[in-house]
């Protein structure tokens, strides 16, 4: 995969630089400012998730890892989670598909969250990452 990569510790004292460093990221990619500013909520988004349900299964203090490329006039984003469980990498897989459905109910914290992804991703998806943990992927137009 060819584009830019970040890693980073999963803990909220890291948010402000991974926001930061995303934003640079898609505008050397060539995406528009306010582009840059999705892919930072976006990015915002998938960090908090991994470090506020993470806390359950988080071991060993993996980095989190970030890609993102261009895919035609697209970015592309793609988010790692070395240290995700399968069967929680299928739970949020099976929350994405739910949440396609429409706005999930005010009590579903994981739901929300992922109708807000859903909101500003096309083509969301959550699979097993090929060492294992969560590999999220999803699509948002460059200009």
């Amino acid at each position: 995969m060819t584009g830019q990569h970040l890693s980073f510790p999963p803990n909220s004292e890291s948010l402000r630089e991974v926001r930061a460093k995303t934003r640079a990221m898609s505008a050397e990619l060539g995406a528009a400012p306010k582009v840059q500013d999705r892919v930072a909520l976006v990015v915002d988004e998938l960090v908090n998730n991994a470090i506020e349900h993470g806390a359950s299964y988080r071991k060993a203090g993996t980095d989190l890892r970030l890609h993102i490329s261009v895919a035609g006039d697209h970015l592309a984003i793609d988010f790692f989670d070395p240290e995700m469980p399968t069967s929680e990498v299928s739970e949020l897989a099976e929350g994405l598909r739910a949440s396609a459905a429409g706005m999930p109910a005010l009590e579903n914290e994981r739901g929300r969250g992922l109708f807000l992804l859903s909101i500003y991703l096309e083509h969301l998806a959550a699979d097993s990452a090929e060492h294992g943990g969560l590999r999220l992927s999803g699509r948002l137009q460059r200009q």
